[in-house]
């Protein structure tokens, strides 16, 4: 929290790379790439409650 963000529009990632942490209960959840590729999309603002199953971010 309040730091810079893990990755950014466009920018290059990698299988395994940290994408953004999840907070629940007050333990903070690593969200990890599951494939290669560039960030083409970011679908969710920093601090705003998600669902399970939501997309966070696009990965092509």
């Amino acid at each position: 929290p309040g730091a810079p963000a893990f990755v950014t529009l466009g920018q290059r990632v990698e299988i395994g790379q940290t994408l953004l942490l999840i907070e629940a209960m007050k333990t903070f959840n690593q969200i990890k790439a599951t494939k290669a590729g560039e960030v083409s999309r970011i679908l969710v603002r920093a601090g705003a409650p998600v669902e399970f199953g939501e997309p966070l971010m696009l990965v092509e």
